[in-house]
């Protein structure tokens, strides 16, 4: 009897104590879009399942073609425990949160770069593809829109040239100026495959222009 009394008190101790012991501390974080247009800005956001206000939370990012984690942003959370901070990636880019010794699992945003196409006379263009590298070499395609087919289709395969230092670092844009005679009126755009902006950039399209 003696010995039931005191497992049964033992074993009461146990729950008690282990229905007192605080959950543990976990961070969440998300991205409002997984894919942006090179120098478009991502927002972060999360929360401290703590929910206090004021904690500091952390920012990682690990770029690219990189192993190496550095300091993205360090923002307070609110009184709910939440947390929101904007990055602009210019290159595929992974991001952690951290508090203290809790870390969030990662997100990944994938980065395109800026093409841009302008009609520079009738029949002559000038394309343009912005990142955070140099894309000399690299091909681009001046498509057409058909509308009995309603797609996009091939009219030239262009390499681009060689780079120059866009406005703000570490922005390289690369460009060509080539000639093509099309009907007045067709809309034309430039493309990249992602075999061709990879690996650290996805496939991306320019708005589209009337020849």
């Amino acid at each position: 009897m003696i010995k039931t009394v005191v497992m049964t008190a033992v074993v009461g101790a146990a729950l008690a104590a282990a229905a007192g012991a605080a959950p543990p501390v976990t961070l969440t974080l998300a991205a409002s879009t997984t894919t942006v247009t090179y120098g478009s800005p991502v927002t972060l956001s999360g929360q401290l399942s703590t929910q206090k206000a004021n904690q500091a939370i952390g920012l990682a990012a690990t770029e690219c073609g990189s192993t190496k984690q550095t300091k993205a942003a360090t923002v307070k959370t609110i009184a709910n425990g939440a947390y929101s901070s904007p990055v602009t990636p210019t290159i595929g880019t992974a991001y952690q949160a951290t508090y203290k010794n809790v870390k969030s699992a990662s997100v990944s945003i994938a980065v395109r770069p800026l093409l841009e196409l302008a009609k520079t006379s009738a029949g002559h263009y000038t394309a343009k593809a912005t990142a955070g590298q140099a894309l000399t070499g690299k091909f681009v395609l001046f498509q057409r829109y058909k509308k009995l087919r309603k797609r996009w289709v091939q009219v030239k395969r262009l390499p681009l040239g060689a780079a120059v230092p866009g406005a703000t670092k570490p922005a390289m844009v690369s460009s060509v100026s080539f000639t093509s005679t099309l009907p007045r009126g067709a809309r034309v755009r430039m493309a990249i495959t992602a075999k061709q902006a990879g690996p650290c950039y996805v496939a991306a399209t320019s708005k589209s222009l009337r020849a």
